[in-house]
């Protein structure tokens, strides 16, 4: 069949239109290129600066972790001791019914029957010696007195201050972290018998109002306002207890389904989750040998204990021909040093660390920021390399430089002898304002999978490590890394 007139116009149309849009595409891909001089292209440089950092100590931090330590140890490589103690509270479910009262067993007292009433602290670790024998005193905290959700409580909190001293509920027990009881056992706890008239307490407040057990508010403020976990006078291992619990066992009256009453066992399990306070309480004995700033290293130690401070050298960085360029990136590697005592090395290498300004190093955990990658980051230690990166913080170089100008009231038009004079002014009323510190913390995240296959990982929250790390990085006055700093400018 032989093409219509009309078909044949429709195809030398389209074919016209299509060497219209190729031409049309060749040419704005010469734009740029046309409309800019010569004279402008941009050139690229790099330079390298000597980074300066320290050893701080740091007395305490935000302790909001879910986990909590307990028990005392002593580093083998640094000699540095560490006890943690710890006070929970203990979540009650939304409107919690115990079983009817006339099906409760009571004894002639007019006490509930109890079978018994423990806490039970869950570890998924530990560090030092699974046999040594340690001490914990356990006592009940005041509901006069309770921790508050609207605070930011630290490690270095006094837990005299939360405990009735008139309060008989307090009790010493001796464990250790091997559970010799049930070898293999795989979900390790510590055992802590309360007495029975704890358990009693505990359901006649519930008869006697249930609005007590109404929520973990109620709960903490009328019945049970938690326990305090302390080491007392015992050295060799540390635990990681993931959760605790308080549990009371009893019976009641139930009808079977032929009719016929029967007694069975039941338990009411409170537990110290997210939904409440759990406050771990940090002690560090750090020797001054680690603090030494003759040293060519510097540590990061957790919990608290010891984090490094590093001064950025924005001063050389923006300094000359360099004042008026752009910092395109600025990369620094935190390489570390192998362990001495390696073979038998007791503590891990955090994980992950972040680099503040040192001005934000607590409100960032009190706010609960996540690094956003301009004046905080976030680096994962790469166990190939030993080291930790930060591949660009040219923003935060930026921002430093733009908030020193400001600070100092530079002109740009200024010759460098006066932004000299001025800088240094403000500078000596400024003393941290190139300083960042780095933070071992624990990061959590999110894995999402599409329907690709392909997951990804999102940072969700950011908190103080409190788990037990130590790790010596390369730094000191004379030995800090250096950092590589990649400018761009128009050519003149």
């Amino acid at each position: 069949m032989k093409p219509s007139l009309q078909s044949l116009l429709s195809l030398v149309a389209a074919l016209v239109l299509g060497v219209v849009l190729t031409a049309c595409d060749e040419d704005t891909a010469m734009i740029g290129s046309d409309i800019m001089p010569g004279k402008d292209h941009v050139e690229a440089t790099e330079s390298v600066f000597r980074l300066t950092s320290r050893s701080i100590p740091v007395d305490s931090v935000r302790a909001n972790t879910a986990n909590s330590y307990l028990g005392c140890i002593v580093d083998p490589e640094t000699q540095s001791k560490t006890t943690c103690s710890f006070l929970a509270q203990f979540h009650m479910t939304e409107d919690y019914r115990f079983p009817a009262k006339d099906l409760l067993q009571w004894d002639e007292q007019g006490n509930p029957v109890v079978d018994s009433c423990d806490i039970r602290l869950f570890f998924d670790q530990y560090y030092g010696d699974s046999l040594a024998v340690m001490k914990l005193h356990v006592q009940e905290l005041d509901t006069a007195r309770t921790l508050q959700e609207n605070v930011a409580y630290y490690s270095n909190l006094n837990p005299e201050e939360f405990i009735n001293p008139s309060n008989t509920n307090h009790f010493t027990y001796a464990y250790a972290a091997s559970d010799l009881a049930r070898p293999g056992a795989t979900n390790p706890s510590i055992l802590v018998r309360l007495p029975k008239e704890y358990g009693q307490f505990i359901i006649k407040k519930y008869y006697e109002n249930p609005d007590f057990f109404k929520n973990s508010y109620n709960f903490i403020h009328h019945v049970c306002p938690g326990f305090y976990f302390k080491t007392t006078g015992s050295v060799g291992s540390m635990v990681n207890t993931y959760i605790s619990t308080l549990d009371v066992f009893f019976k009641y009256k139930m009808t079977t389904e032929a009719g016929t009453d029967t007694l069975v066992s039941g338990m009411h399990r409170m537990a110290a989750t997210e939904e409440v306070i759990q406050s771990t309480s940090v002690e560090n004995r750090i020797p001054d040998g680690m603090l030494d700033p003759a040293n060519e290293y510097t540590y990061l130690k957790s919990p608290t204990g010891i984090f490094t401070e590093v001064t950025l050298p924005v001063g050389d960085v923006v300094a000359g021909e360099h004042y008026n360029d752009t910092i395109n990136s600025a990369q620094i590697i935190f390489r570390c040093f192998a362990s001495e005592a390696a073979a038998g090395r007791l503590l891990s290498v955090p994980q992950n660390i972040v680099m503040v300004r040192k001005a934000d190093m607590y409100k960032f955990f009190e706010k609960e920021n996540l690094p956003d990658s301009k004046t905080s980051y976030i680096s994962v230690y790469d166990a190939s390399n030993n080291a930790y990166s930060f591949a660009n913080i040219g923003q935060l170089l930026t921002i430093l430089k733009n908030e020193r100008d400001a600070g100092a009231g530079v002109v740009r038009t200024e010759s460098e002898e006066v932004r000299n004079a001025k800088y240094a002014q403000w500078e000596a009323a400024n003393p941290d304002w190139n300083k960042v510190i780095l933070i071992p913390v624990q990061a959590d995240y999110t894995t999402t999978t599409n329907i690709y296959g392909v997951s990804t990982k999102t940072l969700q929250r950011v908190r103080n490590l409190m788990g037990m790390t130590s790790v010596k990085i390369e730094g000191g006055a004379n030995a800090a890394p250096q950092m590589s700093v990649v400018y761009s400018r128009f050519k003149k």
